[in-house]
C-alpha cells in the first residue's frame, strides 16, 4: 500500500505522510498499515484515534539538517515493546525514508531526498494535496448561519468576529468537499426597527427616496437609531451600553412613535410599511458594500418579518396546550427552568412578538434543512437564549415526521466571545461605534502613508484585499469563547496580527541574494525540506477544524508558517512551496480573493 505508492514519486502527494504514522502498526491482531485499503487516488483511509499506533507523529517547530520528523511513543516502554518495534523496523523498510535516530524520548525521522522533492515540485508548480483535501467532508451538506444583522444600523468591529469566524469556518468546509450553504437571517421585526423607523422619521428626511449626501444609507440609518434609542434613555432612564439592552427594550411598551410606527405596520398602513421597506432597503444596501469589501457573500438570506405569522401560530398553539403561559402583565413567556433564563418571554401585551420568538419560529420553518448539518455561529450572550429555544422546539413536538431527515436546528452552536474596546463591549445601539468602513478607510490610509506598507501593498498578489484580510485574518487566532479586546493599531503589528502576516508573507518575494542553490537539490536544504513537510501537515489541521467545527488549528498553522517565513532567508524553490501553502491556508481560512 503505502510502500507501493511511495516508490513513484509522481504519486508520492496522493496519500498523507502524519494519516500513514496514525496507521503503522506492527504485527499486532489488527495488522500492519499495509493491510488497509487505501482510498481512491491511493490515498490512505485516517484512523485518528486508532490505539494500535504506538508513535504519534510530530513536525519540528524549525528546520532542522539532520531529521524532519520526531516520532512521540505512546507507550512509555516502547523500546522493549514488540509492537513499537515492529512498526519501526516496518517503517525502516519503507522507500520513502531515508534514515531513523532512536533516542530515549522520541524517533528521529529523515525522509529519502526523492520523496521530498517528488511531493515539492508539486508543490511548487501550485498544486499538490488539494484534490485529497476534499475527501474529508465528500458528500455532506452543512448550512452555515452567521452574520444574522439588525436591519438598523451599519456594521461596526462588534460584527466583525462574528463574520470572520462564520466566513472562516465555510470556506474550511468547503475546502474539505462539503457542499456548504452560507445563511443569514435580517432582523427587521421588533422594537430596535421600530426605533430605527422612529429616528428615521425625527430625521426630517424620510419622506426621501434615498438619503442624499456623502453618507452612506446604513451610517445614516445607524445614527437615527442610536440617537433615539439614547434620547429614550435619556427620558426614560434605561440603559442602552449593556449587549441584551436590545432584548429588554422589547419587552417594554412604550406607547412612543417606535410602538405606534410598529402598531402601523402590523396593521398593514400603507404609510408606515412604506417607512418600513425604504428603512431597511437603505440598511441593506450599505450593509452589503461592507460586506463585498470583506469579500463575503451569502447564499441564502431570510428576514425575520417572513416567519411572523408562523410565530404567532406557534405561541397560540403553545397557549392552547400549556406549553406557554400569559402572565398578569398579557406578556406571554415560556417557563424553561433555565437558571439564567427562567421565563423566556415570547410576545408583548400588544402582540409583538420578542427575537426568541422570531428565533424559534425562524429555524422550525426555515426552508431547506433536510439532511443538512446546519451550524450558528453566535456570541456568547446568546447561550441561554440558544439552550432555551432549542429546549421549547422540543417541548412543542413541532417538529416534522421522523425519519425525513429534519431534526432540531441549529445542529450546532458555534458560541464566541464578545468584542470590546478597553474593556468595554461594542454596544450595538451606542453612537460612536467604529464601524467596519471607518476601519478598512483607515487601514488603507495608513498603508498609504508609510514607505514600507506601501511597499507591502505593491508586491501583494491581491493588493485590494489587503484591507479584508487584515481586520478578518486578526480574529481567528483567538480562542472562540474569551473575549477579544480590539484596538485598531494592532492591526498592522506584525506579532499581533495574523491577517497582517498572511499579507506580508504573501508580499515577499526572495531577492538574488536568497536564491541559494544548495548544490543544485533542492532536497539538500533544511527549509525546503521543513517547507515540504509543512504541507503534509496542512491536513491534520483542517480535518480538526472541519470535526470540532473549529477554525482555531488551521488559523495557528498559518501564523506559525507566515513567520518562520518572514524570519527565515528562503530559496526560490523554498519560496515557491511556501506560497502555495500560504494560497492554500488563506482559501481554508476564507481570507483568499473570490469563493
Amino acid at each position: 500500500m503505502a510502500t507501493a505508492i511511495a516508490q513513484d514519486t509522481s504519486t508520492a502527494s496522493a496519500w498523507n505522510l502524519f494519516d500513514y504514522f496514525e496507521q503503522v502498526e506492527g504485527s499486532g491482531a489488527r495488522g500492519a498499515a499495509g493491510s488497509r485499503a487505501p482510498l481512491a487516488g491511493g490515498r490512505v483511509p485516517p484512523a485518528p484515534s486508532e490505539p494500535g499506533a504506538p508513535f504519534a507523529a510530530r513536525a519540528p517547530r524549525r528546520p532542522s539538517r539532520d531529521f524532519d520528523l520526531m516520532l512521540t511513543p505512546r507507550r512509555r516502554d516502547w523500546q522493549r515493546d514488540r509492537e513499537s518495534l515492529q512498526a519501526l523496523d516496518r517503517l525502516a523498510r519503507e522507500p520513502w525514508v531515508q534514515a531513523l535516530e532512536r533516542r530515549s524520548d522520541r524517533v528521529n525521522v529523515r525522509l529519502s531526498d526523492r520523496w521530498v522533492e517528488g511531493v515539492g515540485s508539486a508543490l511548487e508548480a501550485g498544486g499538490g494535496d488539494e484534490a485529497a483535501l476534499a475527501e474529508l467532508a465528500r458528500a455532506q451538506r452543512f448550512a452555515v448561519q452567521f452574520w444574522d444583522p439588525n436591519a438598523t444600523k451599519a456594521l461596526h468591529v462588534g460584527h466583525l468576529r462574528n463574520l470572520a469566524i462564520g466566513n472562516a469556518l465555510a470556506a474550511a468546509l468547503a475546502q474539505a468537499g462539503g457542499e456548504v450553504e452560507r445563511r443569514s437571517l435580517i432582523s427587521d421585526a421588533g422594537r430596535s426597527m421600530g426605533e430605527a423607523m422612529a429616528g428615521v422619521v425625527r430625521s426630517g428626511r424620510h419622506a426621501q427616496s434615498w438619503p442624499d449626501g456623502d453618507q452612506k444609507s446604513d451610517h445614516f440609518v445607524g445614527v437615527c437609531y442610536a440617537q433615539y434609542v439614547a434620547a429614550g434613555s435619556m427620558l426614560n432612564g434605561y440603559g442602552s451600553e449593556e449587549p441584551g439592552d436590545s432584548l429588554s427594550r422589547e419587552l417594554q411598551v412604550r406607547d412612543d412613535a417606535a410602538d405606534e410606527l410598529l402598531k402601523r405596520v402590523m396593521q398593514g398602513d400603507a404609510e408606515a410599511l412604506e417607512l418600513w421597506f425604504k428603512t431597511r432597503a437603505w440598511v441593506i444596501s450599505g450593509q452589503r458594500t461592507t460586506l463585498a469589501h470583506l469579500g463575503i457573500a451569502f447564499d441564502r438570506v431570510f428576514f425575520e418579518s417572513d416567519f411572523l405569522e408562523d410565530g404567532t401560530r406557534m405561541a397560540e398553539r403553545g397557549l392552547r396546550e400549556g406549553k406557554l403561559e400569559r402572565r398578569l402583565d398579557g406578556v406571554v413567556v415560556y417557563p424553561t427552568d433555565v437558571e439564567d433564563l427562567e421565563e423566556m418571554a415570547l410576545v408583548r401585551p400588544d402582540g409583538v412578538s420578542t427575537q426568541h420568538l422570531r428565533a424559534v419560529s425562524y429555524w422550525l420553518n426555515a426552508p431547506d434543512l433536510e439532511d443538512v448539518i446546519s451550524l450558528q455561529v453566535c456570541g456568547t450572550e446568546w447561550v441561554s437564549h440558544s439552550v432555551c429555544i432549542n429546549k421549547l422546539m422540543s417541548d412543542m413536538k413541532a417538529l416534522k415526521p421522523a425519519g425525513n431527515g429534519r431534526g432540531v436546528h441549529p445542529m450546532h452552536d458555534i458560541f464566541h466571545g464578545m468584542v470590546s474596546r478597553q474593556k468595554r463591549a461594542v454596544a450595538s445601539s451606542a453612537e460612536g461605534a467604529l464601524l467596519i468602513d471607518d476601519l478598512i478607510d483607515e487601514l488603507d490610509a495608513r498603508i498609504d502613508a508609510e514607505a514600507a506598507l506601501r511597499e507591502v501593498r505593491r508586491a501583494h498578489p491581491f493588493p485590494e484585499r489587503i484591507p479584508a484580510q487584515v481586520v478578518l485574518g486578526y480574529y481567528l487566532p483567538y480562542p472562540a469563547v474569551p473575549a477579544v479586546d480590539f484596538e485598531p493599531e494592532r492591526l498592522l503589528r506584525e506579532r499581533e496580527s495574523l491577517g497582517w502576516q498572511l499579507v506580508r508573507a504573501r508580499a515577499r518575494r526572495a531577492s538574488r541574494g536568497e536564491q541559494a542553490s544548495h548544490g543544485g537539490r533542492p532536497a539538500e536544504d533544511p527549509d525546503y525540506r521543513f517547507a515540504v513537510v509543512q504541507s503534509e501537515l496542512y491536513r491534520r489541521h483542517l480535518r480538526l477544524a472541519i470535526e470540532r467545527f473549529d477554525v482555531t488549528p488551521l488559523a495557528l498553522y498559518l501564523r506559525h508558517l507566515a513567520r518562520w517565513y518572514l524570519e527565515s532567508e528562503p530559496s526560490a524553490h523554498v519560496q515557491s512551496v511556501v506560497h502555495t501553502l500560504l494560497d492554500r491556508s488563506a482559501r481554508g481560512l476564507g481570507l483568499e480573493a473570490g469563493r
